[in-house]
């Protein structure tokens, strides 16, 4: 089982020594090596121009909401394991009773990404938990680090792949532990409405995602593996893996909740760049009908335009894309409020036969 198909892992190989160097300095320290990387990262790298405007587009949740939100972080401590996980969580500043979206990064990545995302949504009225698990480069050794010569190299070290039964039992831990962090963080109390429950991730994230929400691997001498949480009510999977190892046809027959799988012609991942947007379709394709959703988006890489935000860019992710990242992070906000808000205009947008013109065809959303 540790030999799965990682293939479309996000891999963040950027500054390594610095990233680490960070995890272990104080705030003000860390933010200056964020800065430092975004505004490397922002050198040379490929730019399409915009062509759609979040303001005047007619399609749902592109424009920011109008709710603030903050950000804590802290660490669980795995009662089984011992680790201890570190975790962030932004929800609105005001209000409370929010539905709730556990969003799970790439392989190498961190919970600190995916901030183009999480700004949007939790500015629309949800709380975004986001763990740091244990592939994350940050937390590797000097040692450990020393041994990557690639991208394909990482995708395949066990410091990645020992992980992708580990991930879903921590991201039910980190739901078990919301009472403890509503008595940490004393504004954070009366946030969660845990009775509205979605989880979403990318690439490796998105096998977590699934794996959450009923698929099923298979493993030799017929035996198989399967963790979905019934807290989680609908799913978000962007860049899912296609069949592969221990994933075969079979194994997205048990995906029952309402769906959303996000990819597009480019997305490939490290471990094997041949296999893009057609291969993760395929994890579309072999759901059973009902409440099951398709967002491809056209040209877009595995970086999706820069979803991961400019500190969670890497090699191979693609060109820039404002209109790639609009068009993930709104088709999202309209799946998880027709889903977890019971939204009928979110609903309704969700099968607008109107969506590829009102984006200029850069995208289309199919329904099953």
């Amino acid at each position: 089982m540790r030999q799965l198909i990682v293939c479309g892992v996000v891999v963040c190989f950027l500054s390594l020594t610095n990233l680490v160097e960070a995890q272990n300095q104080g705030g003000a320290f860390r933010e200056r090596i964020r800065e430092r990387i975004r505004e490397r990262m922002q050198e040379n790298v490929e730019k399409i121009p915009p062509v759609l405007n979040p303001d005047d587009v007619k399609l749902y949740g592109t424009k920011t909401g109008t709710l603030k939100p903050v950000s804590e972080t802290t660490e669980l401590k795995h009662p089984e394991s011992g680790r201890s996980i570190p975790l962030r969580l932004t929800y609105p500043q005001e209000g409370e009773n929010y539905p709730v979206i556990v969003f799970c990064h790439g392989a190498g990545g961190s919970g600190d990404f995916y901030q183009p995302l999480v700004q949007h949504w939790v500015s629309h009225g949800y709380v975004v938990l986001q763990p740091t698990f244990g592939d994350s480069i940050s937390l590797l050794s000097s040692e450990d680090r020393s041994k990557l010569r690639s991208a394909s190299d990482f995708v395949s070290s066990i410091n990645v792949t020992r992980h992708w039964n580990i991930r879903p039992q921590e991201v039910t831990f980190v739901l078990d532990s919301l009472p403890q962090l509503e008595q940490q963080f004393p504004a954070f109390a009366g946030k969660c409405d845990q009775n509205r429950m979605g989880i979403s991730g990318h690439s490796y994230g998105a096998h977590t995602t699934m794996i959450l929400s009923g698929m099923t691997m298979y493993g030799p001498a017929n035996t198989s593996y399967s963790l979905p949480d019934p807290r989680f009510s609908c799913a978000v999977s962007i860049s899912p893996q296609g069949t592969g190892q221990a994933l075969t046809h079979k194994s997205y027959a048990t995906m029952k909740l309402p769906h959303l799988m996000i990819t597009g012609d480019l997305d490939s991942g490290a471990g094997n760049p041949n296999l893009k947007g057609e291969w993760r379709r395929e994890a579309y394709d072999g759901m059973p009908e009902g409440e099951k959703y398709l967002l491809w988006i056209k040209d877009a890489y595995h970086g999706m335009g820069g979803i991961a935000g400019a500190t969670g860019r890497w090699s191979g992710a693609g060109p820039m894309s404002e209109d790639q990242v609009l068009l993930v992070k709104s088709v999202a906000l309209t799946f998880f409020d027709a889903y977890l808000k019971q939204d009928e205009t979110a609903q309704a947008a969700l099968k607008d036969p109107g969506f590829a013109e009102a984006c200029q065809k850069l995208a289309t959303l199919t329904s099953k």
